[in-house]
């Protein structure tokens, strides 16, 4: 090294370190709060914990630097690790107090800094004053303040908030105050608290009883609510408001809004209370008026329909309180009532009668018509009732309110009540066009007469028109006009014939606007009208071969002429047509001067067919054969010209060799083409091709046959070969096969071709042989019944060897030689394969030594590497076994097995598996049933446990599994979920059962049997929806609580009452209490005599079973005798006839459930009679 190098080598160095970049690294700080934020708003580390709830302890991430900016932090208390990416909070729940720093932040590449205390302070809750200044009313709202101490609340307190508790002045609870709803303020929040006072408010129950009472501030919805402390005492005094109406002296109009004013007092009303008016008649029938308000006034709308006069009034509350009378005067609106009628011309005037009420003079608008279309308004004002108008009408009306308004000189504005009607009919003019008979050529000028059923002006014109062929006037063709009856009208040249034809006149509509228009104030009346021409002449189509004579045409009928197509010039009575070409000829005849409708004939030149595509026929000498015979019109001839066809083509000779020609043609529409010629050729068949017979030896290699000839074929015993056969050698046999030779296409007679198979000798006996490695191999050998032995190294082909093949047993191997033995006739035997094994000792298995496993999970059997000669010995294995073992999981240990591998005599070393099986972890606990309520917030489902929990919604833990379970609280009914816990070991415990129970909030709905007579006891049942058990208060005030969905009270009511209950209450609070249920009693007849009681016994009560019903009358009369269950339905029931005699009944209850029956007698002239029947 230079000395340069050796006296500076480290400034160097440090130098060039000095000149790489540093890598690019982010930053990270935490913060209680956003640092550009107020600090009043940031964390201040503490969590409040109820029960094993904590709060969330919110942590300000800020990012700086560069590179990759996330980390992740783990939440110990929700058990998971989260991701935080971006700037701002993110949060994390403790199981303890700790402190968040750089120690806690996991995968992060950058620096640190800033840390975050978290400490966990008990929830306690202080309720400090209910704030009432000296007494408050059931129904009122409370404003209670509260402290919980400073930190953030868990998670289900945020969502579900606080509640209220009544308290009796000694501390015990009375209710829960509704609608609680926290009022935040300051640094109070709904997820935390920063020590401050906080309030919230809810509401006294209208059913809160007078005395002294305290509240206590606690939670909801916590595993373990904490209950706060109690407040000072306070008075809820007794409510009992009243309402006071005040009279008003304005006078209002009917049909107008008034504001009705009332004072309330000696109380207050409940929260939502509203008020209405109503209006009180002499006789005390009372009418609600549309308007309510929850304070006074009240703004009300006086009925429209009251006259003049002073009403009384009444303020009425939604609660039922009732004010005092008072009064208003009111004014009644104008009226009027629309009457008369009749019928009248188009354009004239009808009386309409108005009938009038109210302050005269009056005013009426009304509508005048000044054509059909169009309208005005008049107006008129008269003092005198009933008044006539007299509107003009161009068609027929309904004239009411729609087309009239009526003003009084009272003050009460212009909304008058206006009913009736005039019916105004308005006559339609029409013009009846006259009737015209017979039938009219095309181009005839025709007079069409008409008449209108009334005068019409002179200066109307009017005009014909003609309809579609069918009829149809949607198009209209106008063939004639004039001012009076008829008109001249001239038909189309060359219309539709038809005989549907319709002609009517109509009035044409003015040329000058603002000019009555009677085109649409008559209504025309047409008339038939045929158009028609004379038939054709009867004509028929010729055809015809070129050059063919023609006859002159002819046609049946008079006058005929002829014309050809396209032209009109007449071609003479009977013309000839041209041979040469096709041609059309129109026809017509004269009738009556009226020309008739052309008739069609076409001439036709027909086609000439040309000379038959045809294929000459060879054909074998001796042989079949034919010409083709699916010519169509074909006609056979045996010379080229001349002489007489036939339909059916001549035989072809084929004894003797040579050519035959013949000839044919084809006849097309009648017209026959040339001929063509046809040439069959008769062809003689070569010899018999020359074979051999040849030999073959059993299991030898055969080839092909041959033979001497041209395009062989060869034949089988089951027909026609697709090549020349190779004799099969697999049996024994002489095989014969046939040979022909084709040449010229003529086959030749067979050829017969033998092969013999010989039998081969059976195979050998040889025995394989197993060897250890350095055994001394012996020599091979057969015994067979052949001449010699033939060894082989392959299975086949290879080099024969007359002495058996030598071995070594030095290494492992497997070797195979072949033997077979030889027959006099020289024929080989199939080999015989010798198998020479040469195994080595086998090496140890391969195990795997250390196994695990969970208790009571299936195991499959151990296993070693390879898969078989293998020897078990070990635990549960009685010596040893060649067959795997299979572990027992039931209990908990370490278990010995060893394995050896076998190869003829020798084994290996044995191979040890050491088998553990871990004990299963407890089932996690877990409390069952948990309840809720329908809609209420979800919260996860809890279970207790020191592993980790795993959640099943199925028994066999098919479906989805999760680490928390949270249950669907929108259905109600009940769901099982399962979970267990697994261990270090990863060992699954058992399930536990979690039944979630969601249940409705209650209704009831009372039933009966509608109608009953005095004295009769009916059965009132109420039936209850939700989740039991449900407490009410039943229509005698007695409290009710009851497990079962359907409650049965019996009463004997004496008169119609309705009955409803109240204060339904279930686990899901309040519930609905119905609408109530009305039972009648209908008195009987003065004229009923009062009939003799029934007798009845009824025994064994209680009953086992079998329940004997003895009973009698004093009268001859129909009884019914019933079982009805506690729900009120007839289980069993029979009909009989009462004799003065005592009578016996026997019913069975067996198949029905132990409970209450009841036994009723019925009868048309006795009060029931019931027993009350116990079914043990």
């Amino acid at each position: 090294m230079p000395s340069f190098l050796r006296t500076y080598w480290l400034p160097i160095l440090l130098f060039i370190c000095s000149l790489t970049p540093l890598a690019a690294q982010p930053t990270l700080t935490l913060y209680y709060g956003d640092p550009a934020a107020s600090p009043d708003a940031a964390f201040d580390g503490n969590v409040l914990q109820a029960g094993s709830q904590i709060g969330d302890a919110p942590i300000y991430a800020k990012f700086g630097g560069t590179g990759t900016k996330s980390f992740q932090i783990d939440s110990p208390g929700e058990n998971k690790t989260i991701t935080v990416d971006k700037d701002g909070f993110f949060f994390i729940r403790p199981t303890a107090s700790m402190v968040v720093d750089a120690s806690k932040i996991k995968n992060f590449t950058g620096t640190v800094t800033g840390s975050v205390s978290i400490t966990v302070k008990q929830l306690a809750i202080t309720t400090i004053s209910a704030n009432v200044t000296s007494s408050v009313t059931p129904g009122s709202d409370l404003l209670i303040s509260y402290t919980t101490g400073a930190g953030t609340f868990p998670v289900d307190l945020t969502v579900n908030g606080f509640t209220v508790n009544l308290l009796t002045s000694s501390g015990s609870y009375v209710t829960t105050l509704l609608s609680p709803a926290d009022q935040y303020s300051g640094r109070e929040q709904k997820g935390s608290s920063f020590g401050g006072t906080r309030t919230i408010r809810a509401t006294i129950p209208a059913s809160v009883s007078s005395g002294t009472y305290r509240v206590q501030v606690s939670t909801t919805a916590l595993n373990q609510n904490v209950i706060g402390s109690q407040s000072p005492t306070f008075t809820i005094a007794a409510n009992n408001p009243s309402i006071t109406a005040s009279s008003i002296s304005t006078t209002a109009c009917a049909g107008s809004s008034v504001s009705f004013p009332f004072t309330v007092t000696g109380g207050t009303f409940p929260s939502g209370t509203t008020f209405n008016v109503q209006l009180v008649s002499s006789s005390g029938s009372v009418q609600t008026l549309s308007g309510a308000s929850a304070s006074s006034p009240i703004s009300a709308v006086i009925p429209a329909s009251l006259s003049t006069g002073s009403y009384s009034f009444r303020i009425v509350s939604s609660t039922g309180a009732t004010s005092s009378i008072a009064t208003i005067p009111v004014r009644g609106l104008p009226t009027m009532v629309i009457s008369g009628g009749g019928t009248v011309n188009v354009g004239a005037t009808a009386p309409v009668v108005l009938t009038l009420t109210g302050v005269a003079p009056w005013t009426i608008i009304y509508t005048d018509y000044t054509s059909a279309t169009s309208s005005s308004l008049r107006s008129v004002t008269t003092s005198v009732s009933p008044f006539t108008i007299y509107p003009t009408f161009y068609a027929t009306t309904t004239y009411s309110a729609t087309q009239i308004s009526l003003r009084d000189a009272g003050s009460c504005g212009t909304n008058a009540p206006i009913s009736g009607s005039a019916q105004i009919n308005v006559g339609q003019t029409t013009i009846t066009t006259n009737t015209l008979s017979g039938t009219f050529c095309p181009g005839t000028t025709i007079s069409v007469g008409f008449v209108t059923s009334t005068a019409l002006p002179s200066n109307v014109t009017y005009q014909a028109e003609l309809s579609d062929a069918n009829g149809n006037f949607s198009s209209p063709t106008v063939i004639g006009s004039g001012s009076t009856s008829p008109i001249s009208a001239r038909l189309p040249e060359q219309p539709d014939l038809s005989l549907n034809y319709r002609l009517r006149v109509v009035a044409q509509k003015p040329a000058t606007a603002g000019t009555t228009d009677y085109s649409s104030l008559t209504t025309p009346v047409p008339t038939g009208l045929q158009i028609t021409r004379p038939a054709g002449p009867i004509v028929s189509d010729v055809s015809f071969c070129p050059g063919e004579s023609l006859k002159p045409l002819t046609a049946i009928g008079a006058s005929v002429s002829w014309f050809l197509q396209g032209s009109t010039a007449v071609v003479g009575s009977n013309p000839i047509p041209a041979n040469n070409q096709s041609s059309v000829y129109l026809a017509n005849q004269m009738v009556n001067g009226c020309a008739s409708v052309l008739s069609r004939l076409n001439v036709i030149m027909k086609d000439v067919p040309a000379a038959p595509s045809v294929s000459n026929v060879t054909v074998c000498q001796g042989g079949q054969g034919q010409f083709n015979a699916s010519i169509p019109g074909a006609l056979w001839y045996t010379s080229a010209t001349g002489g007489s066809g036939s339909s059916q083509p001549p035989g072809i000779n084929s004894q003797s060799a040579g050519d035959q020609t013949i000839y044919v043609s084809q006849t097309v529409n009648g017209c026959e083409g040339p001929r063509a010629a046809v040439k069959a050729t008769v062809t003689a068949p070569p010899a018999a091709p020359t074979v051999t017979t040849s030999t073959v030896c059993q299991y030898a290699t055969a080839s092909p046959l041959t033979a001497v000839g041209a395009n062989l074929i060869w034949y089988g015993s089951s027909g026609q070969l697709a090549s020349a056969p190779t004799p099969s050698t697999s049996v024994p046999a002489t095989l014969t096969y046939g040979v022909t030779q084709t040449v010229n296409g003529c086959q030749s007679a067979q050829a017969t071709a033998s092969v013999v198979v010989q039998a081969a000798p059976a195979m050998p006996t040889a025995n394989p042989a197993r060897y250890c490695v350095g055994d001394t191999p012996q020599s091979l050998t057969a015994t067979g019944n052949g001449t010699a032995f033939r060894w082989y190294q392959t299975a086949s082909g290879g080099a024969a060897s007359t002495t058996a093949p030598g071995f070594s047993t030095q290494s492992p191997k497997v070797l195979t030689f072949y033997v077979a033995q030889v027959d006099g006739g020289g024929c080989e035997s199939l080999r015989q394969p010798v198998s020479i094994s040469v195994v080595a000792a086998p090496s140890t298995p391969s195990v795997t030594a250390q196994q695990f496993a969970c208790q009571n999970t299936v195991v499959g059997p151990l296993s070693a590497n390879p898969g078989t000669g293998l020897i078990w010995q070990g635990s549960g294995i009685n010596g040893s076994t060649a067959t795997a073992p299979t572990p027992l999981t039931t209990q908990p240990g370490t278990f010995t097995y060893l394995v050896t591998q076998q190869a003829g005599s020798c084994s290996s070393p044995a191979a040890r598996i050491s088998y553990t099986v871990n004990p299963q972890p407890e089932a996690p606990r877990v409390q069952s049933p948990v309840s809720f309520c329908l809609g209420n917030t979800a919260r996860p489902l809890s279970a207790t446990a020191t592993g980790q929990l795993t959640w099943y919604v199925n028994p066999d833990r098919s479906g989805t599994a999760s680490a928390s379970q949270t249950p669907d609280l929108n259905t109600v009914g009940r769901k099982l979920y399962y979970v267990t816990q697994r261990d270090g070991n990863n060992c699954e415990s058992i399930n536990s059962i979690v039944e979630v129970r969601v249940a409705n909030r209650a209704t009831a709905r009372i039933t009966g049997d509608g109608n009953i007579y005095p004295g009769d006891s009916t059965a009132l049942r109420v039936r209850l929806t939700g989740d039991g058990p449900w407490t009410f208060t039943d229509w005698t005030g007695k409290p009710i609580t009851t497990q079962d969905s359907l409650y049965v009270s019996w009463v004997r009511p004496t008169a119609t009452r309705a009955y409803s209950i109240t204060n339904l209450q279930s686990a899901c609070g309040i519930g609905d209490n119905g609408s109530g249920y009305t039972l009648t009693v209908r008195a009987p007849l003065a004229a009923q005599p009062i009939a003799e009681p029934l007798t009845v016994i009824a025994y064994p009560n209680p009953t086992p079973g079998d329940l004997t019903v003895d009973w009698s009358s004093p009268t001859r009369q129909p009884i019914t005798l019933q079982i009805v269950d506690a729900t009120g339905h007839i289980i069993r029931q029979v009909n009989r006839t009462a004799t003065t005699l005592r009578q016996t009944e026997q019913f069975q209850l067996g198949p029905h459930p132990t409970g209450q029956y009841y036994l009723r007698v019925l009868s048309d002239t006795n009060t029931p009679v019931i027993r009350t029947i116990t079914k043990q």
